[in-house]
């Protein structure tokens, strides 16, 4: 395994992931490599046995993440079958940093209660029958945020918007984040799952290119019993489009303003169609002709 720059924690990790990797010869040190507190609870023979045995698991250790201070280090590996675990560390503050605590366990937590389901059919919600579940979809500058603010406001429907959530983790390392489409779907058809069951309306501001994404969330309003609307915005002048895109100020935390007009031009390419289901609204109208027709379209 490749050093990395050390430090006390770090330099202790590493010696538990050339375990895990079955490193030849490992662990004749162990005695020396934790403090007695530890000791006593997991003798270090015995840590050396357990850790050999997990290492059929991961050799040749694969680290997909690290995190470290100086007297905590935690690695993110990845199994042979694909799944991520978490190898942590705690040491001493004064020398020799012998290892206080160590762990390995699951990137998600086997004891947690099941995530929320791909389809809604079979789970258990309260009648949502008076409620909305509406969907705004579409590019970025096509006027989508725009239109899903004006309509909430008008119903006085809370509108829950991808940009506002992915920039709330950017402090946490969110734009190095593989997946924040993914997440920011998990996080809205979260926060859709608990406006339905307040029996209370709720308004997903996401351009929605998931055939997957759709599917799921007419699903959950479907479960609930509640009407799903869908709302496709588009712009069919491109120089406007590109303005708005390139020119806006919108003032998200840690969230970008300009977009990336060849990247919007290439997601346009392949958008999928909502095959008639959506009311589709042309931004290039002026803007109080398309937010009449929209709340006429989320009421109807």
């Amino acid at each position: 395994m490749r050093r990395l720059e050390s430090g006390p924690a770090l330099a202790r990790l590493e010696w538990i992931l050339d375990g895990l990797d079955g490193t030849p010869g490992w662990g004749a040190d162990a005695a020396d490599a934790f403090a007695p507190e530890f000791a006593a609870v997991v003798t270090p023979e015995r840590y050396v046995e357990v850790t050999r045995g997990r290492a059929a698991g991961y050799a040749p250790v694969v680290v997909v993440g690290l995190d470290v201070a100086e007297t905590i280090a935690r690695a993110r590996i990845r199994r042979h079958d694909g799944t991520v675990d978490v190898v942590a560390c705690v040491v001493e503050v004064t020398r020799p940093h012998r290892i206080t605590s160590t762990w390995l366990a699951g990137l998600v937590p086997a004891d947690l209660t099941p995530r929320l389901p791909d389809d809604f059919a079979g789970h258990d919600l309260p009648s949502a029958a008076n409620a909305r579940l509406v969907v705004f979809s579409g590019m970025p500058g096509s006027g989508k945020s725009t239109l899903a603010d004006a309509a909430g406001a008008e119903l006085g429907i809370p509108v829950f918007a991808t940009d506002w959530l992915l920039g709330a983790l950017t402090p946490f390392g969110g734009r190095h984040f593989d997946g924040a489409m993914e997440m920011a779907e998990e996080l809205l058809t979260t926060l859709a799952l608990r406006q339905l069951g307040a029996g209370q309306s709720v308004i997903l501001d996401h351009p929605t290119e998931r055939v997957a994404v759709r599917d799921r969330w007419r699903s959950l309003a479907r479960r609930a019993g509640a009407q799903f609307r869908a709302v496709e915005v588009r712009c069919s002048d491109p120089e406007v489009h590109r303005g708005r895109l390139e020119g806006r100020d919108r003032g998200i935390p840690g969230w970008h303003d300009a977009g990336d007009w060849a990247d919007v031009q290439r997601r346009l390419a392949g958008f999928p169609p909502w095959h008639g289901e959506a009311f589709v609204v042309d931004t290039a109208r002026p803007h109080e002709l398309c937010l009449a027709a929209v709340v006429r379209h989320i009421t109807a």
